[in-house]
């Protein structure tokens, strides 16, 4: 899990799908919004759906995998964005491996990351 001053409140979530830009792939959604208080570090967040997992602990444990990922990446990121990922339904079946690699091609192809 993230610390919590690099995760993002749910109340900014309206505004980050309304004003972002969006960045798909094949089990995960990318919504991305430049914010200037986010000076420091660039903050995240994970959001899965009862249409992923209707039992809460597959839901959890999609989140914690994308955190972790994330946490490994954080170096790397470009500070003053807010990130939060949103999971497809097709993500209950995806691996690990899947996952890491879709966060990773969408925080390159919204040029949060650097190679």
């Amino acid at each position: 899990m993230l610390p919590s001053p690099l995760r993002i409140r749910r109340i900014l979530f309206k505004d980050i799908f309304r004003k972002g830009s969006v960045f798909h792939s094949k089990d995960l959604s990318l919504f991305v919004l430049k914010d200037k208080e986010a000076v420091k570090a660039s903050l995240f967040s994970f959001s899965a759906s009862k249409k992923v997992s209707k039992i809460a602990p597959k839901r959890n444990k999609l989140r914690r995998q994308g955190y972790s990922v994330v946490r490994n990446f954080l170096k790397e990121v470009t500070p003053g964005f807010l990130c939060v990922f949103v999971y497809k339904k097709t993500a209950g079946e995806a691996s690990f491996e899947d996952i890491k690699t879709q966060i990773e091609f969408l925080l390159r192809k919204a040029v949060i990351r650097t190679p």
